[in-house]
């Protein structure tokens, strides 16, 4: 992932972000300390977030955002931006970390900011709602075959823990990404594409989610959620990882066991967010380890 001259590189989700947004003090002195990246999925549910307490209301935590970011954190590409790099390019994408962006943080305000954000938001809105449309349509196809293998459908319905069930979807997703990555994109991605690529890395995780949806929308008696475009920006978290090098959330119902699944060999931190501030930020220095510490 890095260089041993370089600190690890750690993703910070929403969940532990909004634990910390209450005491801009801490917020910032972990930003400060170690090699975080916020990434662009954090800012946009800043800036749509329909919660009017004092400390997670739009306008205080775009202003946190924007701390955060001027106290050492990095901004993130958006999966736009990212799509359309290695799309220019056809090469993957080394880095989630948009540089342009991040010193745009640091040298702008929170207003110019919200704005930002809100236009990378539709951008990123227009170009992938039809991508998750065709996802969609291909893991029901890929769904419904798999159920007709008698063996492997009656061992999924049985597969109660989320990590195992997870990780029956990623090898079934993985064998099958080729033609996937052939029916989303056209033959100049699709012929360069591999799992070295963020777009590989991306609709492999949609449609390894997909599946798990419409498996839980077919238990009998089920009240899944139909929904789904906040699990959409968790799922985005989950990305960074293919370039970065752990996640730190509280996250267990999906975010945990799609990480753990999908990139088995990268560190997955677990912190309870419903702790007073201070303790969750005492948390957080007792369980990252020094390789992300920046000296």
């Amino acid at each position: 992932m890095v260089s041993p001259d370089f600190p690890k590189l750690l993703v910070v989700d929403k969940s532990i972000f909004h634990s910390l947004c209450c005491f801009e003090e801490k917020l910032c002195a972990f930003m400060r300390d170690y090699n975080v990246v916020l990434p662009n999925a954090l800012a946009i549910e800043c800036v749509i977030s329909e919660n009017q307490e004092p400390c997670k209301n739009p306008v205080k935590l775009v202003r946190q955002f924007d701390a955060a970011i001027k106290a050492g954190a990095k901004y993130g590409y958006s999966s736009y931006k990212l799509f359309q790099e290695e799309k220019m390019t056809l090469r993957p994408l080394v880095s989630v970390v948009d540089e342009r962006a991040t010193e745009q943080f640091r040298n702008g305000t929170p207003n110019t900011a919200a704005d930002f954000i809100r236009q990378e938001a539709e951008c990123c809105r227009k170009a992938f709602e039809p991508i998750i449309e065709s996802v969609l349509k291909i893991a029901r196809s890929l769904y419904d075959n798999l159920c007709k293998q008698e063996e492997l459908s009656k061992k999924l319905r049985k597969e109660k823990d989320r990590i195992r069930r997870f990780e029956n979807w990623i090898q079934n997703t993985d064998t099958s990404m080729k033609v996937i990555m052939k029916a989303l994109f056209s033959d100049q991605i699709s012929s360069c594409a591999d799992a070295n690529w963020f777009t590989w890395q991306r609709a492999r995780l949609y449609l390894t989610y997909s599946l798990d949806w419409m498996f839980k929308k077919n238990v009998p008696g089920s009240s899944e959620k139909r929904d789904i475009s906040n699990d959409l920006y968790d799922i985005e978290y989950v990305t960074y990882l293919s370039r970065a090098d752990g996640l730190l959330t509280n996250d267990q119902k999906l975010q945990v066991p799609l990480a753990k699944a999908a990139f088995p060999k990268n560190d997955v931190f677990v912190l309870d967010t419903s702790k007073v501030v201070h303790e969750v930020y005492n948390d957080i220095i007792n369980i990252i380890p020094h390789s992300y510490r920046i000296e």
